[in-house]
């Protein structure tokens, strides 16, 4: 059987149907159907309601994720060892449109364009020194599909992009440096953006914190794209409080949703955006094409799509 966690439209839930002629399509619309369905499910689509039921099932084989990020579900890594499931994820679904925030905050920061509506400014007629992103140094924690796109973007508009890989040795792919874990830091006092795309794992926490910051030059933004606590938020909030740094802009956090307390919000060069980067969807969502060609995989027996490394964490 297929447990979906979702309501599909009735054109995807036919195209489920003929990737797996045989297989019984179920849906579940709460908590409590979820966990009785799950105890004869072979497959899983869907985040909704899978932790909470996951206890239940006794036949479950492989769990699509419709997040690129699988560290929630990976709280429960023992248990989904111990029942033998395959975890796939929806890596690449989103490489566009979080590119795309991606530049669209660098830009904003580059330009002060977060600056000019704050309330020292407003209604304020005033030309500034403004910096370009053209002919900038970006460094990108990460070298995954996302990272390769905003690279991909950057360069496209005439920005230097080098990256950093979680291996030895340094490389260089499509024209780009990727420097490996001993040598990449070397890079950081030439820095003008350091852009994190990193998942998040044990070995990533505040894998960017005071000692990493201290390293870039006062002229330096920082954004964080990936999983909020791979950057330690208030290291970065106090360099750039003291102008050690010239700013930041950040779609994730430590702690989500922000409270209307903390003190981020106060500080005008930390743009902040909630978690955006990948946007609200629905009825129809980019991740369906995946569901469908991984179930169609998965009923011929080929290789699936997006396998998650247990060990690795992504």
């Amino acid at each position: 059987m297929i447990l979906l966690m979702y309501d599909p439209v009735q054109a995807h839930l036919q195209r489920l149907q003929q990737a797996a002629p045989d297989q019984e399509v179920a849906i579940a619309h709460s908590l409590e159907e979820a966990q009785q369905l799950i105890e004869n499910a072979e497959i899983v689509l869907g985040n909704r309601y899978f932790i909470q039921s996951l206890p239940f099932a006794k036949k479950l084989r492989w769990m699509q994720s419709n997040s690129v990020g699988v560290d929630i579900i990976l709280t429960q890594k023992q248990l989904l060892l111990d029942k033998g499931i395959t975890l796939t994820c929806a890596r690449g679904v989103y490489d566009a449109e979080l590119a795309e925030h991606t530049v669209t905050l660098l830009l904003a920061l580059f330009r002060n364009i977060h600056l000019l509506r704050d309330e020292q400014h407003a209604h304020s007629w005033q030309r500034h020194r403004l910096r370009t992103l053209h002919n900038s140094r970006c460094l990108i924690l990460g070298w995954g599909s996302l990272a390769q796109e905003i690279a991909r973007m950057i360069t496209a508009m005439g920005g230097r992009v080098s990256a950093v890989r979680n291996q030895t040795g340094d490389s260089e792919e499509q024209g780009i440096s990727i420097f490996g874990q001993q040598s990449w830091q070397a890079q950081l006092a030439d820095t003008n953006a350091l852009i994190i795309c990193l998942p998040k794992t044990p070995g990533t926490h505040h894998f960017v914190n005071g000692a990493i910051l201290d390293q870039l030059p006062q002229r330096a933004f920082v954004v964080n794209i990936g999983r909020g606590g791979t950057l330690d938020d208030q290291a970065l909030l106090e360099r750039v409080q003291t102008g050690q740094l010239a700013g930041a802009a950040l779609d994730v956090f430590e702690e989500e949703p922000l409270s209307a307390a903390h003190p981020i919000w106060a500080e005008p060069r930390i743009l902040i955006t909630p978690h955006v980067g990948r946007s609200l969807e629905g009825p129809e969502f980019k991740w369906q094409p995946l569901f469908e060609e991984n179930l169609a995989r998965y009923v011929r027996g080929e290789a699936l799509l997006n396998i998650v490394n247990y060990e690795k964490g992504y």
